[in-house]
């Protein structure tokens, strides 16, 4: 049976961690007010810069495409009839720390199915958060090969990483014709919970935030072309930096409910402790008696 120092010591040090989990759920809680303005603040952006592009699509499209048989930039942006469908790519955006509930193994689990899934290509990782990038660092696979990370991001994420990491994307997805990139990554729901997304974003297509729109006539100036190459680089940045907000949100909330119910979990634990410090401290106390009474029985027979 466990002395009443030792059950003492463990309150102490489960009160201890107990201090720790609040605090953190605190700095969460702080931080997730400023993650979510941050957020709702590049919605409105990355939501014009589409409808614009999405206006140029069609005329992009219809635009001539090269005699010698490749394809424009345009066509591999949004169509990709020349990527090598043998050579993907895979951005995986996980968390820069643990003590986030299921977070990240949410996530390196679907990245590993998806891996598995396509063991028969040529896999060109990015990966966005220290856990993601560690966990696949120790994988053993031969058709994968990490171009990029960016760890130690969170919860500050600015738009200067948002264009590093657009412009690694774009630059992978063009000069080695990969078939298409996958984006996973955890959405940001509502404070309680998080949604796993998994989807194409190269080549690019509008499915996704389409809006009923009505038919607009533009003209654009100096030409569709010009106005393709200044926009869709800042399209596809602004929407990395929508996303990398979108999932700084999530993991923050994910955070903040994982030291709510470790603290409520340790604040259990104390309960029962303290029940047992009882009992343990109410029986040395009664064999204390029973030893005097037996004593005093031997004496007086």
């Amino acid at each position: 049976m466990e002395s009443l120092r030792d059950i003492r010591q463990n309150i102490k040090a489960v009160k201890s961690t107990q201090q720790i989990m609040q605090t953190m759920k605190m700095i969460s809680n702080a931080r997730i007010r400023k993650a979510q303005d941050a957020m709702t603040a590049a919605r409105p952006f990355a939501k014009k810069m589409l409808e614009m592009v999405d206006d140029l699509k069609q005329d992009i499209l219809a635009m001539p495409q090269p005699d010698d048989g490749s394809e424009s930039p345009a066509g591999r942006f949004f169509v990709n009839r020349t990527g090598d469908p043998s050579k993907i790519g895979l951005l995986v955006i996980t968390g820069d720390k643990g003590l986030a509930g299921s977070f990240n193994a949410v996530l390196l689990r679907a990245a590993l199915h998806f891996l598995k899934k396509h063991q028969d290509k040529q896999v060109t990782l990015f990966a966005v958060g220290k856990k993601g990038r560690d966990f696949f660092a120790r994988l053993k696979m031969p058709n994968l090969r990490i171009v990029y990370e960016s760890v130690g991001i969170f919860p500050k994420v600015s738009y200067a990483h948002a264009e590093l990491l657009g412009e690694a994307v774009m630059k992978a997805f063009f000069e080695e014709k990969l078939g298409s990139v996958t984006l996973i990554y955890n959405d940001f729901k509502s404070l309680a919970s998080q949604n796993l997304v998994e989807q194409k974003i190269l080549p690019f297509n509008f499915e996704q935030s389409q809006n009923k729109r009505e038919e607009r006539d533009f003209e654009f100036e100096p030409g569709v072309k010009e106005i393709f190459n200044i926009l869709v680089p800042r399209l596809f940045k602004a929407n990395m930096y929508r996303i990398l907000l979108e999932s700084q949100a999530a993991n923050l909330a994910a955070t903040m409910n994982a030291m709510d119910a470790a603290s409520k979990n340790a604040g259990e634990i104390v309960s029962a402790l303290g029940v047992k410090l009882n009992k343990v401290r109410q029986a040395g106390i009664t064999n204390e008696i029973l030893d005097i009474v037996n004593g005093a029985n031997a004496l007086n027979g």
